[in-house]
């Protein structure tokens, strides 16, 4: 073996070894970019070898409507400090509930054929207090027209308490077959107005009170004890007006699902 060969041998071994330490060390480690940058470093570190950094992700600014806390209840009253009201995000739906009167609970779940998106059902609170839940696609409260027959007072002839003045498709249900209980819904543009009658409510006992935020800081609607008169029977009856700056807010919202 010549001197040049073995010089050019000794070159090759050294130059194996360092590399050997080094991955041993870490040193030499390839970055994997997280983006569209396809340039990879020399150096795990990133000190400054010509390595690309990992981007750290930003955080996604919260939309008006990932704010919006429309939590609402009875604000004075023998039913004051009820829950009543609340927004469904991920469902894009409201959620209105009225307490049931006392007796045997039945387990209910309708999916309204008449309004599509609508359900009704019975259910349970933390104090295994009986209610009836509502839930309504807010699309058709702040964009698409309910279509079916109108109506303008309670069954009766009896003003609709606390709801603006007009006519509200309407229909009527029956919760179930062991009770005289059944609900009424109005339909209107940014209002709902929500009726459970029973004979459970004597006459002469009518007591409205505000729903409002947990901050008592805006009013979100009513909520009516409505007495029994003569042959009609009384009950509860729950009114939602939607205020003009939430309604542009949820409009905004679905446009943007929808577009």
């Amino acid at each position: 073996m010549n001197t040049s060969r073995l010089a050019s041998l000794l070159v090759a071994l050294m130059t194996t070894s360092l590399l050997a330490a080094c991955s041993k060390e870490g040193g030499f480690q390839a970055i994997t970019p997280t983006t569209g940058d396809s340039t990879q470093g020399s150096n795990g570190d990133n000190s400054g070898q010509g390595g690309t950094a990992t981007p750290t992700p930003t955080p996604q600014t919260p939309s008006a409507y990932d704010k919006l806390d429309m939590n609402a209840y009875v604000g004075s009253g023998s039913y004051e400090n009820e829950h009543v009201l609340s927004l469904d995000k991920a469902n894009n739906a409201l959620l209105l509930y009225l307490p049931l009167p006392p007796g045997p609970f039945s387990s209910l779940y309708i999916d309204v054929p008449d309004v599509k998106g609508v359900k009704i059902a019975t259910v349970l609170d933390s104090q295994q207090k009986a209610r009836v839940a509502v839930s309504i696609p807010l699309k058709l409260i702040v964009k698409d027209k309910v279509t079916l027959p109108a109506a303008t007072t309670l069954p009766g002839g009896r003003a609709l308490p606390m709801m603006p003045s007009g006519e509200y498709p309407s229909l009527a249900l029956g919760l179930n077959q062991n009770s005289d209980n059944k609900m009424f819904l109005y339909f209107g543009v940014n209002t709902v107005g929500m009726f459970l009658e029973s004979s459970y409510f004597p006459e002469y006992i009518g007591i409205t009170a505000p729903i409002k935020n947990k901050a008592g800081t805006r009013t979100l609607g009513y909520f009516t004890i409505v007495p029994k008169q003569g042959a009609n029977k009384g009950g509860l009856f729950l009114s939602f007006i939607l205020p003009n700056d939430l309604a542009r807010i949820i409009d905004d919202h679905l446009s943007g699902i929808i577009n």
